[in-house]
């Protein structure tokens, strides 16, 4: 059974593995989300996810959360199936989405490239 949420545990917060993570991920984009990800060594979650928005693209906050917040409820939505596949093969990953768009997205068509990334995801790491 798939549950759709994304609580504390899952959040990227650890300032080293942030650091490691830019350092030595590996990535790729879907236009207009830039994810970078690495695997790493067992946590208390399958996906560790940070997920930002630059204020060189959009100055004002209410506009970077809003963003964020798109963002954050589509990796929610359509997570399921990928961390299932992880958990059942005992992989760990710190994934972080930086939105690189200049304009303020539809959540249907947020929802649709995370739809995307998440099966891009599934087709690396088999």
């Amino acid at each position: 059974m798939s549950r759709y949420t994304f609580g504390k545990s899952e959040k990227l917060c650890s300032k080293l593995m942030i650091d490691e993570l830019f350092r030595s991920g590996k990535s790729f984009k879907q236009y207009p989300i830039r994810v970078i990800y690495k695997e790493v060594e067992q946590t208390d979650a399958n996906a560790k996810v940070l997920i930002t928005v630059p204020k060189k693209r959009f100055i004002k906050a209410v506009s970077r959360n809003y963003v964020k917040r798109l963002v954050r409820e589509a990796y929610r939505l359509t997570k399921p199936d990928l961390i299932e596949k992880w958990h059942n093969e005992g992989k760990y990953f710190a994934l972080a989405f930086v939105y690189i768009g200049n304009e303020i997205p539809e959540f249907v068509d947020t929802k649709r490239t995370m739809q995307l990334i998440i099966e891009q995801l599934n087709k690396i790491n088999e």
